[in-house]
This record gives C-alpha cells, structure tokens and sequence, in this order.
C-alpha cells in the first residue's frame, strides 16, 4: 500500500509539473511527504491543529443546516467519487478560487521556494498539492487535479480504509501500544482506534497515562537505549522501549509475573515490528 501510494504521488507530479512537492496523509497521519523534516513539521501541525479541524466543523454545520443531510455516506455524489478541495475552489462550477494559502518551503538552507498550499481530499485520504509560487493557479488546472485525483484518491482512500479495519479487527492483542520516531515523525498506537476520537476512545485510566509519562521521561533521563518494565496499579503494567529516536510503549493488565511480561512484550514486537529496530 505504501508503495501504491508513492506511486500515485509521481504520477501526480509528473501529470502537473507545476507540483513541486507533495505530501499525503490518512486519518490524519502522515504517510509520505517530499519535504524536509523542519518544512513537514510546521506543515502537519498547521494542517492537523488548524485546517482539517476548521473544514470539518464547517462541513457539520453544512450538514446540519442542508435539507438533503439525510443521505448516507455510501451514496456516492454525481461526480462518481467524493475527492473535493480542502483549499481552492470550494465549487469547480463556481468562478471562485476561494481561499489557497501561500507558503515558504525551505529546500537549500538559506533558500525558500514560495508555493500554493492545494489540499484535496477523498473520504479519509488528504493530498497536500505545493504549486509553484509563480504560477498562476486558474479554474482550468483546479479542475484538471480534480479529473485526475478525485477517481484515483477514492479508490485508494477505500482500499486503505477496508486493510486498517481488517488489522483493527485481526488484531487479538491484549496489550496496547504506542510507538514514535523522533527522526521521521512515524506513529503507530493500537490505544487510539480512530485519530479523530483520540479523547474519548483510550480505555486506559488516567493513573496509568500518568506512569507511561514518568516512564518516558526516566527514559529520557538516561541518555541510553534500554527498556524499562513497571508495575502498576490493578494488575497494570507499563513497559518502555527506547533505541535511538524511536520509543515503543506499551500497557497491559493482566495478573502476570515479570518474565511473562517480557516474553509478551517480546512476541507483540515480533507481530508488530519486526521491521523496526530495537535493540534487546
């Protein structure tokens, strides 16, 4: 899928040459980006913190007040797929450009390339679109992104969604994680079913956030790769992996000795990353 998706982006770019970089992310999660660390960062915390909040308010209000809000999500519109601007044109029938914000990308230390910020989306799946500053975004270039990606992005966003709820529904395990790297800002957590609820759908009590907090900052403190294993109140158990920039988290309540803990510690890294690094 990760190579699907990668694809699909140089194609994209090589369809409008104007795209001097793209970025793509799913649920809200960053999958690829063609930026460097410090552009993506600011980027994805502007998109996640302000934009995509911002659009889905506005789309339930729009839901709210439209008296054709009782069709259902799986009508599909007269388009023949549901790939629509976050920013640009709000409607491609329209003579409005809406609003595209202006952003500074920074590519060989001192230089900035100034681009249009075209965000497109199809159900789950978002594209970040960074035109050329210079070029004069127009109605006809809107509406040929959208020919391109709306079918495409659909079936993709689809596919993407039906191989994250088999691995939700496949998944058995009864102890939760949470993983991130430090260098390519990757995240994996089997807490948070789905990003969009992450305040309401973690079932692990607020005592035990606290000692994964204190287990990550020790973790921290000591500099060094290692793994920290603590007992918890009611039969809970907070392990700690760090190697390098990566830290791997995990919470499970079982009335358990150490060592089984360590062998289900191991036996879930093998399941779930085995592709990742850690050192034992």
């Amino acid at each position: 899928m990760y190579l699907r998706t990668q694809c699909f982006l140089n194609q994209t770019e090589a369809n409008f040459p104007q795209v001097k970089y793209t970025a793509f992310l799913y649920n809200d999660a960053l999958v690829w980006s063609g930026l460097e660390q410090d552009d993506i960062r600011i980027l994805f915390k502007y998109l996640t913190t302000s934009l995509f909040p911002s659009c889905l308010e506005s789309e339930m209000q729009a839901v709210q007040t439209s008296p054709y809000s009782t069709r259902t999500a799986t009508e599909r519109p007269s388009t023949g797929h549901y790939g629509k601007f976050i920013t640009g044109p709000p409607n491609l029938n329209d003579t409005s450009l809406g609003k595209i914000p202006r952003i500074f990308v920074n590519t060989q230390g001192t230089k900035t390339d100034e681009c249009h910020l075209l965000v497109y989306r199809a159900l789950s799946a978002s594209i970040c679109l960074m035109v050329e500053g210079s070029y004069q975004l127009n109605l006809d270039f809107c509406r040929a992104v959208d020919q391109f990606l709306g079918p495409q992005l659909t079936v993709l966003a689809s596919d993407m969604g039906e191989q994250y709820s088999k691995r939700l529904s496949n998944s058995g395990d009864s102890m939760k994680y949470i993983y991130f790297n430090h260098m390519n800002l990757a995240e994996k957590s089997s807490v948070h079913a789905d990003v969009s609820k992450r305040a309401a759908s973690t079932a692990i009590p607020p005592e035990i956030v606290k000692l994964m907090s204190d287990v990550q900052a020790d973790l921290i403190m000591t500099g060094n790769d290692c793994e920290l294993i603590v007992k918890g109140p009611g039969d809970f158990w907070v392990v700690g992996k760090k190697s390098d920039q990566r830290e791997l988290y995990f919470v499970s309540q079982k009335s358990v000795n150490l060592i089984e803990v360590h062998e289900e510690v191991k036996k879930l890294c093998a399941n779930h990353f085995s592709n990742i690094f850690f050192l034992d």
